[in-house]
């Protein structure tokens, strides 16, 4: 039994509207769609991810095809630095979904200059 076939048979036999990780591309079955509310185009296909750029290279630190937000990466990706790097630095450029109240907050115990775009 194919997974379309499956998959349809259990909306069906329990009456439902949707599904968890349906499949939308039979070529790219791992392909998810992620509601962005963007104006002109609500539904983007494909992968999320979290990379940091530093002196011209960049190192992804997360990809996935679920939607999540990225904002909670942060703390993560500033250990991960402290590791992997041999200066710290104290400052970073950051986009406006990563600059929550909480990460600001973490930012700031840990002596980071966050900048970028004004939030709104």
């Amino acid at each position: 039994m194919s997974e379309v076939y499956r998959q349809q048979k259990y909306m069906w036999d329990n009456k439902e509207q949707r599904i968890d990780d349906r499949i939308v591309s039979i070529n790219q079955p791992h392909v998810r769609p992620i509601v962005r509310g963007k104006a002109g185009k609500n539904t983007e296909f494909g992968d999320k991810l979290s990379a940091s750029c530093i002196d011209g290279y960049v190192f992804l630190h997360r990809i996935s095809w679920d939607n999540y937000n990225e904002s909670g990466d942060l703390e993560a990706q500033v250990e991960e630095f402290k590791i992997t790097q041999v200066i710290i630095h104290s400052r970073f450029m950051a986009l406006q979904i990563y600059r929550t109240r909480e990460n600001r907050k973490f930012c700031k115990e840990k002596g980071i200059r966050i900048s970028g775009p004004p939030v709104c």
